[in-house]
């Protein structure tokens, strides 16, 4: 006897269809892929009709198999590097600055708030700050600071000071007034208005802030590396660029692109976590 079908696989089949082809087109990371490999594949077949110069710009099919070598490395003696060692020194180099220039924001951020007489004082040096670019810094870090580490950190905190702080003080004041008027009559004190409405309140605002600002912090310190100092990725490009090492320069630039977007996507999700935690 032939054995009835489940009248329930079909249906759950086409759920599981539809199900895939609506996530298909809804996936980020398939898009990110798919928009990597387009890239991948018109570099290779740029530098296959010699459209591109293979010594200039080497080809996928040479870049990838150096990059997963495990022997990526610049330099001689001390100064020799590594991409993991440059990458851990720049990333932790951006940390501290934006860590920094954060606290130092949020303190100007609160002292503007809670005395107008100094936030006539604050606004004015802040948006002189701002428009500053982070490569207009560097001659004035290295006449004061010297060369090393702690001039890219503060390189990294003068990027991002003016805008964190525009941004927070914009943020603070664009939360509703009826907001604060409620828990004034309610007798709130300062530290719960703070802590329960005018940071839950600003959250979002900040959270993009941080995000733009990490992208400037990311640009500030690659440029401070490769002004002068020995160590990080920014160096480490320089250096291959002046043994004419190609493929390690396409890696590095590579490297800090999807460094950079990986870190953007964390502080995305981050932020999404706060937002779940004020509501």
């Amino acid at each position: 006897m032939q054995q009835p079908r489940s009248p329930g696989k079909p249906g759950q089949q086409t759920a599981l269809i539809n199900r895939f082809t609506r996530w298909i087109p809804q996936s980020n990371l398939l898009w990110f892929c798919l928009a990597w490999l387009l890239i991948i594949l018109l570099w290779e077949f740029g530098s296959w009709m010699e459209w591109l110069n293979p010594q200039i710009l080497p080809p996928p099919s040479q870049t990838l198999p150096y990059a997963l070598s495990g022997n990526i490395s610049i330099g001689f003696g001390q100064q020799k590097t590594g991409l993991l060692e440059a990458t851990t020194i720049t990333l932790a180099r951006v940390g501290t600055g934006m860590l920094a220039g954060l606290l130092v924001a949020s303190c100007l951020a609160v002292t503007a708030i809670e005395l107008p007489v100094l936030r006539r004082l604050i606004l004015p040096i802040v948006q002189s700050l701002a428009p500053i670019a982070p490569v207009a810094w560097i001659p004035f870090t290295i006449a004061v600071i010297g060369i090393g580490g702690q001039a890219a950190i503060f390189i990294v905190f003068m990027a991002v000071l003016g805008t964190m702080s525009l941004s927070l003080i914009a943020a603070l004041d664009d939360i509703p007034a009826e907001y604060l008027k409620i828990a004034r009559s309610l007798g709130t004190s300062r530290i719960r208005m703070w802590w329960h409405i005018r940071l839950p309140a600003i959250v979002p605002g900040a959270m993009t802030a941080i995000r733009m600002s990490f992208f400037g912090a990311w640009m500030a310190v690659l440029a401070g590396e490769m002004a002068g100092i020995n160590s990080g990725l920014g160096y480490m490009i320089i250096m291959a660029q002046q043994m004419y090492n190609m493929k390690l320069v396409m890696i590095g630039i590579l490297a800090i692109g999807f460094i950079g977007f990986a870190v953007d996507r964390l502080l995305l999700l981050a932020g999404a976590r706060l937002l779940q935690w004020t509501r």
